[in-house]
């Protein structure tokens, strides 16, 4: 119904602000390559979202209206997506079958490993290209499974906005969509972490020569890193806020906050960490992850690459969304290419999925 070079626009609808993206898909010598065609984002006001839960619809898909309005983006067809704990992601291996079969067999298996009653979830299945030169006659699937409430919850202030909604995925694939075409020699050839740290989730996805390995949701971000230094530092919300993006607090020694950053940093590195060593821990501990790419609004804390590399001895950089993407800066606000650009790995990756088929 929808043509590729109408394309879509990626709706992120995070926590602490919404972000849209549309592509343009052109063509050159060596294949095809994208350019964003239009970008927003716009802040949400607090507790609009509360862990994940949609609390202010009426804010919510003003807040969507705004972006497409402000930024002049006239395509209406959007897709979004879901992450945190009413969001299950499994992957199983079962023998190759016919389709009818198949289908029953994942209804058996998802009944079998989500934690929620079937019927009050949506599922869905993808099958895993098998690995060059592999002789495994399985079929590797990802089963994926959100809380239909949570689906309800998210579709009507897109509705509500007025915008045609056409998919919903999930926060780690668009990750990975975008990390694909900004990365295409990582994704091919390395064991890559991608660690998007949201407002109220850290989504955690490993790849390993372009086959998701593991997914895991973590239920901290940086809204529960800014509570903890407003509690401990005794400020607002506002100025923990500031806090995190590096401008000092008013008479707190420097140092006192550094150490507060710090803790809460080493708090949420190890978490990170023990979900590293339950992958390498698999396949007979002969995995490694290779290299880290941080994305996300906490992503911009000065020196966060750093502490990373440090604490898990893994080199570190925060990701790149648009960096195999044209960006006009002529046309564009230059300052989501280079100040925010980092919040936008999930959006871009949503902005990608009509165009690859």
């Amino acid at each position: 119904m929808f043509g590729k070079d109408k394309g879509l626009v990626g709706l992120d609808i995070g926590s602490y602000a919404v972000k849209a993206v549309e592509f343009k898909s052109k063509k050159k010598a060596g294949g095809e390559f994208y350019e964003v065609a239009k970008i927003g984002l716009e802040f949400l006001p607090h507790d609009a979202i509360v862990e994940g839960t949609i609390m202010d619809a009426t804010a919510v898909s003003e807040t969507i209206k705004m972006i497409f309005d402000e930024n002049k983006i006239a395509n209406k067809n959007v897709v979004i997506s879901l992450s945190g704990s009413s969001v299950i992601i499994k992957k199983i291996s079962l023998p190759s079958m016919e389709t009818e079969e198949l289908a029953e067999s994942i209804i058996w298996e998802a009944r079998h490993n989500i934690p929620y009653p079937y019927e009050e979830t949506a599922v869905d299945y993808a099958i895993l290209k098998p690995s060059i030169n592999s002789e495994d006659k399985n079929l590797d699937i990802l089963l994926v499974a959100a809380k239909k409430d949570k689906v309800t919850n998210y579709s009507n202030v897109v509705h509500q906005a007025r915008k045609n909604l056409l998919a919903i995925e999930v926060d780690a694939f668009a990750l990975q969509n975008a990390f694909e075409i900004n990365y295409p020699e990582l994704h091919r050839e390395k064991s890559v972490a991608l660690i998007n740290l949201g407002a109220n989730t850290t989504n955690i996805i490993i790849t390993k020569k372009e086959k998701p390995q593991l997914f895991r949701d973590l239920s901290i971000g940086g809204s529960f890193i800014t509570e903890n230094i407003r509690k401990d530092l005794g400020l607002s919300i506002d100025e923990a806020e500031k806090v995190i993006k590096g401008i000092p607090a008013k008479d707190i020694p420097p140092e006192q906050v550094e150490t507060v950053l710090n803790t809460n940093i080493e708090n949420l590195l190890e978490e990170i960490e023990k979900t590293f060593s339950f992958y390498e821990a698999g396949e007979g501990g002969e995995r490694k992850v290779e290299q880290i790419l941080l994305s996300g609004g906490l992503a911009k804390l000065k020196d966060l690459p750093k502490f990373f590399a440090q604490k898990l001895e893994i080199e570190t950089e925060v990701f790149n969304p648009f960096r195999n993407v044209y960006y006009n800066e002529k046309k564009l606000d230059p300052v989501y290419f280079q100040d925010m650009a980092s919040m936008f790995g999930v959006a871009t990756g949503l902005a990608t999925r009509k165009m690859e088929g």
